[in-house]
């Protein structure tokens, strides 16, 4: 989180700042703290989302295969177009789509966590901060459930590519 951090940080220098705490007046502090715990809830609430949409194309995908595994233990295949070919591309659409989701969600709490990081530094504790420092000193790859999360789906798009061209 170091670099991308250090990206943010004059941003949040420029814009999360725009009154100094004589400026604002004797509520400063109070408006401060909750605007830091409205922050933490719009992490939490965009990591339950992040879960929910992962969820969501789960099913899907369970669905999809489902069926094209059904329509390939039988004997006989009815429309064999439609489980060998039309419910994998939209097995493709939905990896593609549950793919740029992911990246997406993963983009956005990377910037949450960078508003957090630029308030604690008017905070007696950096906690979160501290937290990524931590994972940065102590693990080989601190991002490796984002690459995990994006690596799912492609994989999915791979199965589906499997199973256009080999399934017969």
């Amino acid at each position: 989180m170091k670099n991308k951090y250090n990206k943010h940080k004059n941003i949040c220098d420029v814009n999360l700042h725009k009154k100094t705490k004589r400026e604002y007046g004797e509520t400063y502090r109070d408006h401060f703290l909750e605007q830091y715990k409205v922050a933490i809830q719009g992490v939490d609430y965009t990591s339950k989302w992040k879960h929910i949409v992962n969820n969501y194309f789960l099913t899907i995908h369970t669905v999809l295969l489902t069926a094209i595994g059904l329509s390939v233990a039988r004997d006989q295949v009815y429309i064999q177009v439609v489980t060998h070919q039309l419910i994998p591309i939209i097995g493709l659409f939905m990896a593609m789509a549950w793919w740029f989701m992911t990246r997406n969600y993963n983009d956005v709490l990377a910037a949450k966590f960078s508003i957090l990081h630029c308030i604690e530094e008017h905070l007696p504790l950096a906690v979160y901060k501290t937290e990524w420092e931590i994972m940065n000193e102590s693990c080989d790859n601190p991002y490796r459930a984002a690459f995990i999360d994006a690596t799912v789906p492609f994989l999915f798009f791979v199965f589906y590519l499997l199973i256009i061209f080999f399934v017969k």
